[in-house]
């Protein structure tokens, strides 16, 4: 797991580390940066593909340059209206970084976080983004078909198994459900977190300020015993983070907030990850941003 200060270099250090293959997918792509890196890493002979939504305008520049430099770039998803708000790296089937914000200068300005893999997930996700490869290209790349890296018991998930991963721990959950979000509206886990409350669950939601404009939903939550506080801006960053931890040993991280679009429309990613020492780090986060936050 990555602080933020340290999220753009380990992005430049495992680039540089690559031996045979770089993967990137990204929602925005708009980092010169890392943008002549990958070039630099294709010119080098490495097999370099990048994935892009699409819809986003700062892709085209990107997908452009990375073409006119013979990377072989393509926007996904081939869905019409489906964006993509995967946000991936993947060095030689063998490790990887999940991120919670794309490769833009906004991004890498926001309070956001990334988690470094290196085990049996870090190939998991190089299916995954063969997956999308193959979905949006037709073509197979030459991901390995086993591995022999140590199992790390994360599991990944896409689209609909996000919710399914979210609310299984939601409900799972014995003492405490701590979420750091940008957005809620999804319905059902809105139900879900309610009735952890309702069980005694310590159930407490840290949501970015613009979620002052549905205060219906708000009032439900608050309503069922569930603790509400709005994301502090520090330094002018926005929150970037959609996060939950349960129980204090395990936590889960997704690609965007908990909504219908999320969990029904777009192309996501999550990551479920059960560790007590890595989630002790996140607790000590959410604690200064609870403490930071305010009611109203």
């Amino acid at each position: 797991m990555l602080t933020q200060d340290e999220i753009y270099n380990q992005t430049v250090q495992l680039i540089n580390s690559a031996q045979k293959s770089i993967y990137v997918e990204q929602g925005v792509f708009a980092d010169d940066r890392l943008s002549q890196l990958l070039i630099s890493k294709s010119k080098s002979g490495l097999d370099v593909r990048v994935l892009l939504d699409q819809f986003q305008t700062a892709n085209r520049n990107t997908l452009n340059d990375l073409k006119s430099n013979q990377i072989s770039a393509q926007f996904y998803p081939a869905r019409k209206g489906q964006y993509d708000r995967v946000k991936l790296l993947v060095v030689d089937y063998s490790q990887a970084i999940v991120y919670s914000s794309d490769w833009s200068s906004d991004s890498w300005n926001a309070a956001n976080m990334a988690v470094l893999i290196k085990d049996k997930t870090a190939w998991k996700l190089a299916t995954v983004y063969n997956h999308d490869w193959e979905f949006t290209t037709t073509l197979t790349l030459n991901v390995p078909k086993t591995t022999s890296l140590p199992e790390d018991n994360i599991t990944p998930a896409t689209n609909a198994n996000v919710k399914q991963q979210i609310t299984e721990q939601i409900s799972s959950s014995s003492q405490s459900i701590w979420v750091e979000i940008t957005e809620l509206t999804d319905q059902d886990t809105i139900q879900a977190l309610i009735d952890a409350s309702s069980k005694g669950r310590d159930v407490r939601i840290l949501i970015d300020a613009k979620a002052k404009s549905t205060p219906v939903l708000l009032e439900k939550l608050k309503s069922a015993g569930v603790q509400i506080r709005f994301y502090k801006e520090k330094n002018n960053q926005p929150l970037g983070i959609n996060l939950a931890i349960f129980d204090n040993n395990t936590f889960i991280f997704s690609s965007s907030g908990w909504t219908y679009y999320t969990f029904v429309i777009n192309h996501e990613l999550s990551l479920t990850v059960p560790s007590p020492s890595a989630s002790a780090k996140l607790i000590q986060n959410f604690n200064t941003d609870w403490q930071n936050g305010s009611s109203t």
